[in-house]
């Protein structure tokens, strides 16, 4: 049985080796263009230091590439607020990285932005990313604005709205499955 001062020190060891966020992935609101042959997806993401001291919170952006889905491209990642500015991106062991600057209770609020061909007429945005953060996101809104396209399917039972719109939103979320959904040209 291990002691308090060892369930610290391994605690402590796990954040700085990354292995456990310090920050608090709370909130994602994701619209995604669908046409045709790509998609764009913008994704605006709430993060919040819990903590009365500054943190930085590596992080990286699962992009959903396999055989038939290339890897996306045009990626930009920029804090809106509180703080304007673009991030700078590194490539890490093929995983696209960057660190987030957090003062404490701070929220920052990022916006991520790529574009991904998609020759088969689906497409995948990862979801399942939030379980390592530990806790489930607090809201998730996600939207599909169709461009000259028809929904065929998603696995996440969707509302249509006015203008092609069709979205979901879920409450204390905990992805278990990503978001797959195909299209066919109108």
């Amino acid at each position: 049985m291990l002691d308090s001062s060892a369930v610290v020190a391994l605690l402590g060891f796990s954040f700085l080796l990354g292995w456990s966020p310090l920050a608090r992935f709370e909130r994602e609101q994701i619209t995604i263009l669908v046409h045709p042959d790509h998609v764009i997806v913008d994704g605006i993401y709430f993060y919040r230091n819990p903590f009365p001291f500054a943190i930085v919170q590596g992080l990286s952006i699962p992009l959903p590439a396999d055989d038939v889905h290339p890897i996306p491209v045009d990626l930009e990642v920029e804090e809106l607020w509180p703080r304007h500015q673009v991030l700078n991106l590194r490539n890490i062991l093929g995983r696209t990285r960057f660190d987030l600057s957090i003062q404490r209770n701070e929220t920052v609020c990022l916006h991520v932005h790529y574009y991904q061909q998609a020759p088969t007429a689906d497409a995948r945005y990862i979801l399942t990313t939030t379980e390592p953060w530990l806790r489930p996101l607090e809201t998730g809104e996600y939207r599909l604005i169709l461009q000259e396209v028809t929904l065929l399917k998603s696995n996440y039972p969707l509302v249509n709205t006015i203008g092609g719109v069709a979205q979901f939103q879920k409450v204390q979320f905990m992805p278990r499955e990503d978001w797959v959904f195909s299209w066919k040209a109108q």
